[in-house]
C-alpha cells in the first residue's frame, strides 16, 4: 500500500471513530480539563499536512484540550494522542500515547511546537532539529 492509500485509510479510521476512542484512561487518574484560555476554540479543528511530498499527516485539535495526529511516510507509520494548549503564538503538542515502530524510537517525540501563521500551523519537527517544514492546513 503506498503512502497516498495508507494516509487514506488512516484518515478514514480516525473520522469514523467516536471523539476520545483513542485516549486509554490510566487507572486512577481524571482527565483534568483544559482552561479555556490554554486550548481556543478559534484553533480547533480538523487540520491536513501540505507542502512534504509523499507525505500524510492530519491533526485535531478538540475545543476540550485533546489532540490526535497521525504521520505517515512511506513505511513509517505514527500516530499520537494527548492534550494540546496554546503558549504565545504556538499550539504544544503533549501527547499521552505515541505509536510508532519499534525499530525507530527516535521518531517518538514528548512535545511537538506548531507556529501559528493566522489559521495554519507550520510544525517544527521534533525529530529534524526544530526546521520548519510544510504547515497543517484547517479543512
Amino acid at each position: 500500500m503506498n503512502g497516498i492509500a495508507r494516509a487514506a485509510c488512516l484518515l478514514l479510521l480516525i473520522a469514523l471513530l467516536p471523539a476520545g476512542a483513542l485516549h486509554a484512561q490510566e487507572p486512577g487518574r481524571a482527565d483534568e480539563p483544559v482552561a479555556a484560555a490554554a486550548a481556543p476554540a478559534a484553533l480547533a479543528g480538523h487540520y491536513h499536512l501540505e507542502g512534504i511530498m509523499e507525505t500524510g499527516s492530519e491533526l485535531r485539535l478538540g475545543a476540550d484540550g485533546r489532540f490526535q495526529w497521525y504521520f505517515v511516510y512511506g513505511a513509517l507509520d505514527l500516530m499520537a494522542e494527548g492534550r494540546w494548549q496554546r503558549e504565545g503564538d504556538h499550539v504544544v503538542l503533549l501527547p499521552d500515547q505515541f505509536h510508532f515502530p519499534p525499530q525507530y524510537p527516535e521518531t517518538e517525540f514528548k512535545r511537538m511546537t506548531l507556529r501559528i501563521d493566522g489559521t495554519e500551523l507550520i510544525p517544527a519537527w521534533p525529530w529534524d532539529d526544530g526546521n520548519e517544514r510544510g504547515r497543517y492546513t484547517q479543512d
